[in-house]
């Protein structure tokens, strides 16, 4: 599991991102948490919700964490605030595959 450095977050959640990040590396319950990650296809992010990944089968190796947030609305705009920023930074509406070129110095594993 791998966590963007700079990592986007709403309010509710700014002051517990080492805490939610630790209980899903120990298999415990997040209630009403929503991980916003990097797609595997042809999407740009993926929202999950973080009870999903107490199941000891979920494949959690090639997750790329960039948001978080309580809630299922709150999710859904930090994923578009996310995209708008991203695609004025890159300059491009592709910008997932700019994120994957860099992903050694964006990303930390955890």
């Amino acid at each position: 599991m791998f966590v963007y450095k700079d990592i986007y977050t709403d309010e509710a959640m700014q002051h517990k991102v080492k805490q939610i990040i630790r209980r899903i590396r120990m298999y415990a319950g997040c209630v009403n948490v929503y991980l916003i990650c990097l797609a595997g296809g042809r999407d740009n992010f993926d929202i999950i919700d973080a009870a999903q990944l107490k199941q000891k089968c979920y494949p959690k190796d090639m997750l790329y964490i960039c948001g978080m947030a309580r809630g299922k609305e709150s999710a859904i705009s930090l994923a578009t605030q996310m995209c708008l920023d991203f695609m004025e930074k890159y300059q491009s509406i592709h910008f997932k595959e700019e994120l994957m070129k860099e992903k050694e110095n964006l990303f930390r594993r955890r």
